[in-house]
């Protein structure tokens, strides 16, 4: 999974230095006292760990001593772009590089690409029987691959990146790494450990309206137009990315950021969907955040949400959210904390993202603690009881006030 790097502080006890060490300190330019081989404490003398040594291997001018080239059966560019993924459609052969792109350099011994390279060949037929289910769920080949948390099928054949069009070898591996990065995001900003998620994300972006009616029912056991998701255990969610819904890349993306994070904390350990629960309020104040801390908008609606045509104040909710502060005229916190996802309106929509705004500010971990109640069934008022020690009045003055005090006016 993901690494984290843990930074550990040392206390270290007051060191008695030996009766022959100089009394005077190094002169200027001159090696420390302390640069030792050993630390003296109390009971004794202590052996410092030695730093481990860098490796250093003889130099190949075949591979640029990297241990690898790459594979005769594909392009540099398509070679390229697996170095961060575990299968890829495109790549994907039985024969010679197994699917990774690469093959080991003959002149130099590198086993530890070796075996990097190895492990990845030896994952790779189990993911191909994967991938092949779901073509023939499909009847069709699938444009698919596999990251470390998501599984990805991207059946656009280009789309305009900035000022650059890109194919779909491209964007495949560009949404991908995009996906990661928000799976990062949501886990670092929430401090949520890898091992509360036990399934990959599966996300479907078809290329035609009867490719997402129909992927959308096989795979989330519901048809709809745009998009649909499946909560909970097998996290899916199914949309179609043409133009006639997502004006382009950014719209695209905001829209897979949104839902993902929706899959996110339903997926999470105790898995659990709370916004059929009373808990539409976190459910999409959560997805409209992250939307937010991308794209400084909000302007998506899931399908459980109000009709996506439908707008509020252009999707920049602080300046719209403070002006109902000012003006008196936010919907009630109890009446917000008592709606499914499926029936908050426009303004409860933006009042509940700033809630979860305010909450991630004042801790985030505590918030991870109030989802984590909320998908174990508690009300929400018990939850921000035990999570912030707030009642729910409490709640909304500390909270009316933040806003005054943070949101812009425009």
């Amino acid at each position: 999974m993901i690494r984290k790097a843990i930074l550990i502080a040392a206390v270290f006890l007051p060191l008695l230095w030996a009766s022959s060490a100089s009394a005077e300190g190094p002169e200027f330019g001159g090696p420390p006292h302390a640069a030792s081989s050993s630390t003296q404490i109390e009971g004794g003398v202590q052996d410092e760990p030695e730093e481990p040594k860098e490796k250093f291997w003889p130099k190949c001018m075949k591979c640029k001593t990297t241990g690898k080239l790459i594979c005769s059966e594909h392009a540099k560019g398509d070679a390229l772009l697996e170095v961060e993924v575990d299968y890829c459609s495109f790549v994907y052969t039985d024969e010679l590089c197994g699917g990774t792109g690469w093959v080991s350099c003959p002149d130099c011994e590198r086993p530890d690409v070796d075996k990097v390279l190895a492990d990845k060949r030896l994952k790779m037929p189990v993911l191909r029987d994967e991938m092949k289910k779901m073509d023939e769920t499909m009847k069709f080949d699938l444009h698919t691959a596999v990251s470390e948390h998501f599984v990805l099928t991207f059946e656009l054949d280009s789309l305009k990146i900035g000022k650059k069009r890109l194919k779909q070898h491209a964007l495949i591996h560009l949404y991908l790494e995009r996906l990661e990065k928000l799976y990062l995001d949501y886990t670092t900003t929430l401090m949520v450990a890898d091992s509360e998620f036990t399934e990959r994300f599966r996300i479907f972006v078809w290329g035609n309206d009867r490719d997402q009616a129909d992927g959308s029912l096989r795979f989330c056991k519901m048809s709809a137009g745009q998009g649909v998701k499946l909560m909970g255990l097998t996290p899916t969610y199914s949309v179609c990315g043409i133009k006639k819904y997502h004006a382009g890349d950014e719209e695209l993306h905001r829209n897979l950021v949104h839902n993902t994070t929706h899959l996110l904390l339903s997926a999470q350990k105790p898995v659990d969907w709370i916004g059929n629960k009373k808990g539409g309020w976190a459910d999409a104040g959560l997805a409209h955040w992250f939307e937010d801390r991308y794209f400084n908008v909000c302007d998506n609606y899931c399908y459980q949400e109000q009709d996506t045509n439908q707008d509020f104040k252009g999707g920049k909710w602080k300046p719209a959210v403070k002006k109902m502060v000012n003006m008196k005229e936010t919907p009630g916190v109890g009446t917000v904390f008592s709606r499914n996802t499926d029936t908050l309106t426009l303004e409860e929509h933006a009042v509940a993202f700033s809630y979860i705004d305010f909450l991630i500010q004042k801790d985030p971990k505590m918030l991870n603690l109030l989802l984590k109640r909320m998908r174990s069934k508690t009300p929400t008022r018990d939850a921000l009881s035990e999570a912030f020690g707030l009642s729910v009045l409490d709640f909304e003055t500390e909270w009316q006030k933040w806003v005054k005090d943070t949101y812009p006016l425009r």
